[in-house]
């Protein structure tokens, strides 16, 4: 009994995992971005080798979390293909959970264009875009205006 308890006692004072980006991905994205994030036509845009070019920007860079804490919503293009839909929030997520998939999505499907000096996403991050409350429609403002600095590339 003694042993017992001291292994739970040893357990709780293990720091807590990290959140696994790839296991979120797998849970919340997958569906809709695909497995590599290559997108679904009509549907869901890609993420692979799409996103790297926003990280260059302090604003770019703050987009992504603001995308998955508020949402987006209204008509958006990508290459040539247009998709009209809405990208839920995933505001319910802890922002662990939202840093890691973050670091997933631009790591592994964005990793040949990442900016140099690019740091990976922190709970921080996710924290001062939820202080924001921004609404979905908002974020596709910001959108557009990353966008626009980047010359219009997706």
């Amino acid at each position: 009994m003694k042993t017992l308890l001291a292994i739970l006692l040893a357990a709780l004072a293990l720091p807590a995992a990290a959140a696994d980006g790839a296991a979120v991905y797998g849970q919340r994205c997958v569906a809709c971005h695909q497995a590599g994030g290559v997108g679904a036509p009509g549907l869901a845009p890609p993420l692979a080798g799409q996103l790297a070019p926003r990280l260059a920007t302090e604003e770019g860079r703050a987009y992504f979390p603001r995308v998955l804490v508020s949402g987006l919503s209204g008509p958006i293009k990508v290459g040539e293909e247009r998709f009209m839909g809405v990208m839920p929030s995933f505001a319910q997520l802890d922002d662990e959970e939202l840093a890691a998939v973050l670091n997933t999505v631009m790591g592994e499907y964005n990793a040949a264009g990442l900016p140099a000096g690019h740091r990976p996403y922190e709970a921080a991050d996710i924290a001062a875009a939820r202080a924001e409350k921004l609404a979905p429609h908002q974020v596709l403002a910001l959108r557009k205006k990353v966008l626009a600095a980047l010359g219009g590339k997706p």
